[in-house]
C-alpha cells in the first residue's frame, strides 16, 4: 500500500502542473500492467487494450475498478492492484456484466484470456467481438462465421492451446 501513497502524491503533482493524471504514474509498459489490463477486461472494465502499455484508457479502467472495489482511487497500476483484481474475494465486476455467465460472456472471456478480444466482458456482441471470434476461428481451424454459439463457448472453455499471435 506504500506505493499507492506515492502514486497519489504524484497524481496531485501532475494535476497541479497541468499534465494528465495518468502521466504521473511511474509505470509505462510492463508485464504487471498487462496482467492488470487482462484482469480488468475479464471483470468488465475496458482497459482499451491488453498490451502492457499504461495510458489514459487503462488509468480510467483502474479508477473505475478502484471505485467499484472501494479502494483509494489513484488510477495507477501497482502490484497491490494486480493482486487485488486477480485474487480478492468476492470478485468485483463492472455493473454491465451479467450476474450469470451466458454463452456471449463466456466467449468474450475466453477470447480475452487468449489475447483475441480487448473490451468489456458484458455479453454485448458488437463488431470487436465478432472480429475476435473470426480471428480465433481462423487460428483454431474452425469454420469462420463470427457467431457466438454454445459450442464455441465450450471450445473456449476446454481448449487452451490456441492463442493470438
Amino acid at each position: 500500500m506504500k506505493g499507492m501513497g506515492l502514486c497519489a502524491g504524484a497524481m496531485l503533482l501532475a494535476l497541479t502542473a497541468g499534465g494528465p493524471a495518468w502521466a504521473a504514474c511511474a509505470t509505462t509498459q510492463t508485464p504487471m500492467v498487462e496482467g492488470i489490463q487482462r484482469e480488468l477486461a475479464v471483470n468488465g472494465f475496458d482497459p482499451g487494450g491488453i498490451d502492457g502499455r499504461f495510458g489514459p484508457k487503462t488509468s480510467e479502467a483502474i479508477r473505475n475498478y478502484q471505485r467499484a472495489a472501494r479502494l483509494p482511487v489513484t488510477g495507477c497500476p501497482s502490484q497491490e492492484l494486480l493482486d487485488h483484481v486477480s485474487f480478492h474475494l468476492p470478485k468485483v465486476f463492472a455493473r454491465s456484466r451479467p450476474a450469470t455467465p451466458t454463452p456471449e460472456t463466456e466467449v468474450q472471456e475466453g477470447l480475452t484470456m487468449r489475447g483475441f478480444y480487448v473490451g468489456a466482458v458484458d455479453g454485448r456482441i458488437g463488431s470487436r467481438t465478432r472480429d475476435a471470434i473470426r480471428q480465433y476461428q481462423r487460428e483454431a481451424d474452425l469454420p469462420v462465421d463470427g457467431q457466438v454459439t454454445p459450442e464455441l463457448a465450450q471450445r473456449l472453455r476446454d481448449d487452451h492451446t490456441v492463442k493470438a499471435r
